[in-house]
């Protein structure tokens, strides 16, 4: 009895340390800390065979840092999307920027998994510390006047001369007066019937006389 009790310590001695290391190997977590100008809500959306979050969506108030838990059981890497709506006026408004979370599982010598976070903005490729939700205006359709002063345009006046219609009598090439040289080739020829008149009056009054 005494030997089999010594021969399980002794098993049980040899089997701690593996033990040990299979329970330390079992779970690595990571925390993804979030702000939100303005405070607002976060979605943390996994990708297939991604581990999925303590906590889907986090309430994040106005200067304080909400944070994303995420339970790692097996190395890999595993990537998830986030996004946020800010808090205005009782209602929401989704944030134009989105982020790629990216977290690489990987497993020390004694079997124990550690994560390594990257963060990237869809807005540009660098690696960011924290999800930070900015708040910007929004976007609005009213005109802004131009600094460039503008020229005034003259309008045309429209061409209202009408074209000069042909007259009902057609021309020649002569445009003198014909009729004041009708008129006194009348009066010549008058005046010539009236001394041709008086000639021969004047000659039958001698012929008489004679």
């Amino acid at each position: 009895m005494r030997k089999v009790l010594l021969l399980s310590l002794s098993l049980l001695l040899l089997l701690f340390p593996f033990t040990g290391i299979a329970l330390a190997a079992e779970e690595a977590s990571a925390v993804i800390p979030v702000v939100i100008d303005g405070g607002g809500t976060a979605t943390m959306i996994p990708e297939v065979n991604s581990p999925l979050p303590t906590q889907g969506t986090i309430q994040v108030d106005n200067g304080r840092t909400g944070r994303f838990y995420i339970n790692f059981t097996e190395p890999g890497r595993y990537h998830y999307t986030i996004s946020a709506a800010f808090s205005e006026d009782g209602q929401p408004r989704p944030a134009d920027e989105t982020f790629r979370l990216t977290v690489d599982v990987y497993a020390r010598e004694d079997g124990s998994l550690y994560t390594v976070s990257t963060i990237n903005s869809n807005r540009t490729a660098e690696k960011e510390d924290q999800v930070r939700f900015d708040k910007t205006p929004e976007p609005t359709t009213t005109t802004q006047p131009s600094d460039t002063p503008t020229t005034p345009t003259t309008p045309t006046t429209p061409n209202t001369t009408e074209p000069k219609k042909p007259s009902g009598t057609p021309r020649t090439g002569d445009e003198s007066h014909l009729t004041q040289y009708i008129l006194i080739a009348i009066a010549s020829s008058f005046g010539l019937f009236c001394l041709a008149l008086l000639y021969t009056l004047n000659t039958n009054r001698l012929i008489r006389k004679e």
